[in-house]
């Protein structure tokens, strides 16, 4: 059932309820090369497919401002020099696998005492990593600004099992997609990135951190389930009813179905 292609324009009038309001408060900054910010994750697009200037990327739980368990690196600076995104659309993105834990010697897909790792979005909602699930919704990073640029920095927190901040002595690793919608939706107007890996450093000295970073570098688990052009949206209405899809891009701007859930009614009048 439901399979079929699907083209997505300005003129598709495919209907989602996710209520989300434009996100406020972008930064003003210069955009050319010679501004961005070197840790930053660098997107830029072209035609339909974004890029990124790494997919592996590493911080520390510690900012001043944040704390001991909080950080606003990395930050996302989109180069415009080599691809603006669209004025007016937003930046998201969606979390990919599961928590991963560095307990000194290998990483592996759970962690000690509970803990997450969450993201507060533009709109103030809360994203969790965890090592059992993450969050299904994508998160909104910003509004694109006038010239096709955006710069902005989200809050990650460390958690444990008391809903308190805190985390063991270790690296932790998130992974993440960016993709761009139209305001108010979480249709994709893009190809995806491919997976961008964040590790965080919770109190491990340097040297340690940098042993933790580096056996990061080749995890490859959740690639195959996150190939480029694979995009989920969270809800969607098709035929009077409410289903959860999966898309994958196959060019000329259309989309193949290859799974779909239907919502139930109790679920999506909430």
């Amino acid at each position: 059932m439901l399979k079929r292609i699907i083209v997505l324009s300005t003129a598709l009038g495919v209907s989602l309820f996710f209520s989300l309001a434009v996100a406020e408060g972008n930064h003003d900054h210069d955009h050319d090369e010679n501004h961005l910010h070197e840790n930053d994750i660098q997107p830029w697009r072209i035609g339909a497919e974004i890029f990124v200037n790494s997919n592996f990327f590493e911080t520390d739980f510690g900012d001043l401002r944040g704390g001991p368990y909080a950080t606003s690196s990395p930050g996302v600076d989109i180069n415009v020099a080599k691809g603006a995104f669209t004025p007016g659309n937003w930046l998201r993105f969606q979390p990919v696998g599961r928590l991963h834990f560095w307990n000194g010697s290998e990483w592996i897909p759970h962690v000690p005492d509970g803990e997450r790792v969450e993201v507060i979005d533009a709109r103030g909602n809360i994203i969790e990593f965890g090592a059992g699930e993450v969050s299904d919704i994508p998160a909104i990073i910003g509004e694109i600004d006038s010239s096709g640029g955006l710069h902005e920095h989200l809050d990650f927190f460390i958690l444990n099992a008391s809903n308190a901040q805190g985390g063991s002595t270790g690296a932790y690793r998130i992974q993440l997609r960016l993709f761009e919608s139209q305001p108010n939706s979480d249709v994709s107007v893009s190809i995806a990135t491919a997976p961008i890996a964040i590790v965080f450093n919770r109190g491990l000295e340097h040297e340690g951190f940098e042993k933790a970073a580096s056996a990061a570098v080749d995890l490859d688990e959740n690639s195959v389930l996150a190939d480029n052009g694979i995009l989920n949206i969270q809800r969607v209405k098709a035929f009077g009813k409410y289903y959860k899809a999966k898309l994958n891009f196959i060019g000329n701007n259309q989309f193949q179905l290859i799974a779909a859930e239907e919502i139930p009614e109790t679920e999506h009048n909430r």
